[in-house]
Order: structure tokens, then C-alpha cells, then sequence
């Protein structure tokens, strides 16, 4: 039996409608743990089946969210077990390392290439939202850093002149934060 006769088979009837990626992170922890993919198939009793592609993992539900919910709570349980209870990373590793899920991961990545064709492919989706992430942190950041420096300035300035006018005259400055400027 040809490896494209198997794949139909496995695959026959499988109506696949969403993909994603669960995302860990773990900032308290010295490791990290891998993104892992899930495809979401549409059963025939209307029902969806989300599949983890890497850990063989299988929830099912009434709508794509709650199926990506669930399967996420399962992976991130099963993930947990093996990290805190079994043999970590090279339980990990031996779990991810088959071959077995090769038909669903070409499903995958054709449903991937698809999206891309109106940019809606899940790897540049989550980078333009970890981009836009990052520019919002660092634009607050430098707005920060600017009004501090701008701050200090115009208190250097205050003093230099304060010491250098005689007796009886005022001075006065105006100082425009970032925020005015940026309105």
C-alpha cells in the first residue's frame, strides 16, 4: 500500500476547518517549553475535534473555541505532569519524536498556506501581534525615558538661571511633555 493511499484512508472523511498554536510561557522557570499546533476538524454529528499535532492529544466540543480551549488546558496539563512529575524535557522529547501525526501536520501546513494568501496565516498573525506588542512596550518606554530627560534638563536649566538673576526678577519657562507633543 502506497504512503498516499494510507494518508486517504487516515484522513477520509476528516473535515478540517481551523488550525492554531498554544503558545507557553514561563517566566518563573529556567526552560521553556515549544509551541505546540493543533488542528480543529468538523465531525459529522457537527461536533469539533481538536487534535494536538505534537502530543496526540484529542478534545471535543460544540465550537472551535471551546474545543482550542479545552485541548489547551489538556496540553498544558499533560506538559505540567511530565515536567514535574515524570522525566521533563527527555519525556518531552521522546513524546514529540514520531512521525505518526505526519498526515495531520501536511493538513496543516496546506490550511497554513492558504491563510497566507490573505495574510491571515497564523505565523505572521502572531508575529504582528508580538511586534505590535513590543513596539507598544518600548513606545511607552521611550516616552518614559524622554519626559525623565526632558525633566531633568528643565530642572538644570531652572537652576543654572535661578543662580544668575539678580534679585527681584522672575523668571518663568514653559515645558511641553511628550504627551502634548504627541496629541
Amino acid at each position: 500500500m502506497s504512503d498516499e493511499s494510507t494518508n486517504t484512508s487516515l484522513l477520509h472523511g476528516r473535515n478540517f476547518v481551523a488550525i492554531g498554536k498554544i503558545i507557553f510561557e514561563t517566566p518563573g522557570f529556567p526552560w521553556n517549553i515549544p509551541h505546540t499546533h493543533f488542528i480543529v476538524n468538523r465531525t459529522a454529528s457537527g461536533l469539533f475535534e481538536a487534535t494536538n499535532l505534537e502530543l496526540i492529544l484529542d478534545s471535543v466540543g460544540k465550537t472551535v473555541k471551546e474545543v482550542a480551549d479545552t485541548l489547551s488546558r489538556l496540553t498544558a496539563n499533560y506538559i505540567m505532569e511530565i515536567m514535574f512529575k515524570r522525566r521533563g524535557h527527555d519525556e518531552l522529547i521522546e513524546v514529540m519524536d514520531t512521525g505518526v501525526m505526519e498526515d495531520y501536520w501536511r493538513e496543516y501546513r496546506k490550511i497554513e498556506a492558504n491563510l497566507s494568501r490573505s495574510k491571515e496565516d497564523l505565523s505572521h498573525n502572531l508575529d504582528r501581534h508580538w511586534v505590535t506588542a513590543i513596539k507598544e512596550t518600548m513606545d511607552e518606554n521611550f516616552k518614559e525615558i524622554i519626559y525623565e530627560i526632558a525633566k531633568q534638563d528643565a530642572e538644570n536649566l531652572y537652576n543654572a538661571l535661578r543662580d544668575k538673576i539678580p534679585k527681584g526678577l522672575s523668571v518663568s519657562f514653559e515645558i511641553k511633555t511628550v504627551e502634548t507633543l504627541a496629541a
